[in-house]
């Protein structure tokens, strides 16, 4: 609503007040009332329309005591006191009202900076993947969750091969862009709802919803022959891939042992040298290994 039909509606309850005061003022004085169009035309429309609203509200006082009551001194003094506390409303109003603002503003920052320092615990800063405290954070939860509905889980770890290689070879701006070129790809590979994360260094991990082990072996293949084709640009490095999974159902280990169990797949991955799947599979503790289906161009 603009600020002048706002401004004439504040004038129009003073002149309701000052019809009701000359009505009644000679057995109930209203001055009070007074107060309250001035001090909402100050809060809700600004200090000028305040002042205003005061200098209508000061007049039609006026104009109600001339008609009931005689004028003399003692009453002088009081409508001199009253005016100048009317007067006086619109501004302590208005900065009460900026106060306020303030403060409503100041609060909104803070927990905007909260939302963002929240979002940096969790999120790798290399990368934007999610971190370690964020995926195990999500891992307890799916596994809660499969515990009710029986569904079936793949925790992904994958491990770069010769990465401390590739940094010294080239330098630690190209390891960092090989990370993140890898991080996209991950992020490319999971489905809606699946969650990759950077876990440390060279270390990435993902977290498979309804991942059957045949599929995980399918989608850790496809990380192992992803990391080979970013790693053809390091000639020098010889760059390649390690991944071990696990696979869980309703039954399965708690998150620690998840984290465990892939753990061990991957290590089971580099012992052969790398480029490399283990799947592993809880419930039967069996492993499946499989060697990339072509070397690297540089091996």
């Amino acid at each position: 609503m603009p600020r002048v039909i706002r401004t004439v509606g504040a004038i129009a309850l003073v002149a309701g007040i000052g019809v009701l005061d000359a009505l009644v003022s000679a057995r109930l004085p209203l001055s009070i009332l007074y107060f309250a169009p001035v001090i909402g035309a100050a809060w809700y429309i600004g200090r000028s329309q305040g002042l205003v609203v005061a200098v209508v509200a000061i007049a039609a006082r006026f104009i109600t005591d001339i008609h009931w009551n005689s004028i003399d001194a003692l009453s002088l003094v009081q409508a001199l006191l009253w005016g100048g506390a009317l007067i006086v409303a619109p501004r302590l109003t208005a900065w009460a009202h900026a106060r306020r603002e303030e403060v409503t503003a100041l609060e909104s920052r803070i927990n905007e900076l909260l939302q963002i320092e929240r979002s940096f615990a969790r999120t790798d800063p290399l990368t934007s993947l999610c971190n370690r405290r964020a995926f195990i954070d999500a891992l307890q939860k799916a596994e809660a969750r499969g515990r009710r509905t029986g569904e079936r889980l793949a925790v992904a770890r994958l491990d770069v091969d010769s990465f401390k290689t590739l940094n010294d070879a080239y330098s630690r701006n190209e390891g960092d862009q090989l990370l993140r070129a890898i991080a996209t790809s991950l992020s490319l590979t999971t489905r809606m709802g699946d969650l990759a994360a950077r876990l440390e260094n060279d270390e990435f991990a993902l977290l498979l919803y309804n991942c059957a082990p045949d599929h995980a072996q399918k989608i850790g293949q496809r990380l192992v022959d992803e990391v080979a084709e970013l790693g053809r640009a390091y000639p020098n490095a010889r760059v390649t891939g390690s991944v071990g999974m696990a696979c869980f159902t309703a039954s399965g280990p708690d998150p620690d042992e998840m984290m465990r169990l892939a753990g061990a797949a991957l290590r089971q991955a580099r012992h052969g040298g790398g480029n490399a799947v283990v799947v592993e599979t809880a419930e039967r503790g069996a492993r499946e290994m499989s060697a990339a289906s072509e070397p690297p161009a540089n091996a």
